[in-house]
């Protein structure tokens, strides 16, 4: 269990920051640290005060993630049943300022809400697949999330027209057994 989440999986990475007067410099990811997985890929993302990415969860692969610039706060909701976290959810606020990376396993929903400009990188261990990419609205009341976005917060279409939590279980449990 992550201390930090009390999800099974889930890894929360401190990562250093060397600072001196022309800036800082972090290392965000090392092949030989614990985190159960090898980047295959890696995406930076800028996001908009207001935006909310997710609810997404996956089939088969894992994603690490840092905050690069500003911050990011992460909703993590379990939905492997064989889990002693299972069914169990978290919120983890990831600040620029104070460097952490996650690692995600598979099975574990997560959903992004960016309260300011910000930039977050992430990697993962498999290539996209449309068949490991399952989401769900981010206020389903089944994730047990309490978001602190404001009445409207700026979505995807994907995002928007989400299914609810029932029908992203279901896909999730059909997928998990391939």
């Amino acid at each position: 269990m992550s201390e930090e989440t009390g999800l099974a999986g889930v890894r929360v990475v401190p990562l250093t920051a060397h600072a001196d007067e022309r800036g800082q410099f972090v290392e965000v990811f090392r092949d030989e640290w614990d985190t159960d997985l090898r980047p295959v890929q890696w995406n930076a993302v800028r996001s908009h005060a207001g935006v909310m990415r997710g609810v997404h969860v996956h089939v088969s692969h894992h994603d690490y993630l840092t905050v690069l610039a500003g911050t990011l706060v992460l909703g993590l909701h379990d939905l492997r049943p064989e889990s002693p976290s299972a069914g169990l959810s978290s919120m983890l606020t990831i600040d620029a300022a104070a460097p952490v990376a996650v690692a995600i396993p598979p099975g574990v929903g997560h959903g992004f809400w960016f309260p300011e400009p910000s930039v977050h990188l992430y990697g993962v261990d498999r290539y996209w697949n449309v068949a490991d990419e399952l989401g769900c609205r981010y206020d389903e009341p089944a994730l047990g999330l309490d978001w602190p976005v404001g009445a409207d917060p700026l979505l995807s279409e994907r995002d928007r027209v989400a299914p609810d939590y029932a029908t992203m279980r279901a896909a999730y449990l059909t997928g998990s057994t391939r």
